[in-house]
């Protein structure tokens, strides 16, 4: 989805087909250069769990004589127990794996991906000529793969300034792997409202570690305004007004995506339920639902032989 817009502009100067390669070099060399980040962050971090797992009992036992009585409790003891190196690894376990079920089906990604920019438009001129221009079918398909399209190519900017936002304040404060955790917070922010806490775990365990709650909560409280100002500020600026999805639908969406199409439902769940409202719109029976689904109605053009025309600039 990412490639298409570079791989349209590529063929609209040069062949087709060393647009394509183009393409798939750029897919590669990013995917390469991430690979390498990661890997080399993570081997250095593996090498330095020992020195974190000191930093967290010294920081345990700081708490404790600090909150003195309170830190007898059982409740605080458990919380205290639970923040310790093998959690760091339990967490860096989790993106490693992630990471590596991804990389499993790198190759079919590759392939999936070559025949998608490939055979692209040949789908959207054999679907006008099976249906005709003004059928819902092929007038929404293509609105909503463009809508798709739109979605992450702007997401990009926004994930971007959050990003680097969060990496020159985690380096301002000396947590290691920025660059590693700046990266986790580009693509975990895809994913609606949960990404972006999630990505924050691993450098909070580090910030708890080298400088314990005090650090711990600068770092927490910098993070969500630097997500506040993007998601508020910049996120309206790019994306503009368009189709807006209730929180309720966009949290139930997100498990339901999650469900059917496993890990990437998570990154797809916010694209597809607004391709889903968008064709919901077509139908008279289904209009109403796709009404209270958004939070605040999108621009509607008078209905045409039971159509509806909805404003799918950005979400």
């Amino acid at each position: 989805m990412l490639l298409a817009p570079i791989y349209g502009w590529l063929n609209r100067r040069i062949p087709r087909g060393l647009a394509l390669l183009l393409s798939i070099g750029v897919f590669a060399l990013a995917a390469l250069l991430l690979l390498v980040l990661i890997g080399d962050s993570l081997d250095v971090l593996a090498s330095s769990l020992a020195g974190y797992s000191a930093q967290f009992t010294q920081r345990q036992a700081e708490l404790q004589a600090t909150l003195g009585a309170a830190g007898q409790s059982s409740i605080f003891k458990a919380l205290i127990s639970a923040l310790n190196a093998a959690t760091l690894i339990v967490v860096f376990g989790f993106v490693v794996g992630a990471a590596a079920d991804m990389f499993k089906l790198s190759v079919l990604i590759l392939f999936i991906t070559i025949f998608a920019l490939a055979e692209g438009p040949q789908f959207k001129v054999r679907m006008v000529q099976a249906y005709g221009a003004d059928h819902f079918l092929p007038r929404n398909t293509i609105a909503a793969v463009s809508l798709i399209i739109n979605y992450f190519g702007l997401r990009v900017l926004v994930n971007l300034v959050v990003a680097i936002g969060t990496g020159i304040m985690l380096w301002l404060f000396g947590i290691p792997h920025a660059g590693l955790w700046a990266v986790m917070t580009f693509f975990f922010s895809f994913v609606p409202y949960l990404g972006a806490v999630v990505a924050l775990i691993p450098p909070v365990l580090l910030a708890y570690a080298q400088g314990g709650p005090v650090l711990t909560l600068t770092i927490i409280v910098l993070a969500i305004i630097i997500n506040s100002l993007s998601e508020n500020i910049v996120a309206p600026l790019v994306m503009g007004k368009g189709l807006s999805v209730s929180p309720t639908i966009v949290f139930v969406s997100f498990i339901f995506w999650i469900f059917v199409l496993g890990a990437a439902g998570a990154f797809l769940a916010m694209p597809l339920t607004v391709a889903l409202i968008l064709f919901m719109n077509s139908f008279e029976e289904t209009r109403g639902l796709a009404a209270i689904m958004e939070s605040s109605p999108a621009e509607k053009g008078e209905p045409q032989n039971g159509r509806t025309t909805t404003s799918a600039r950005s979400v």
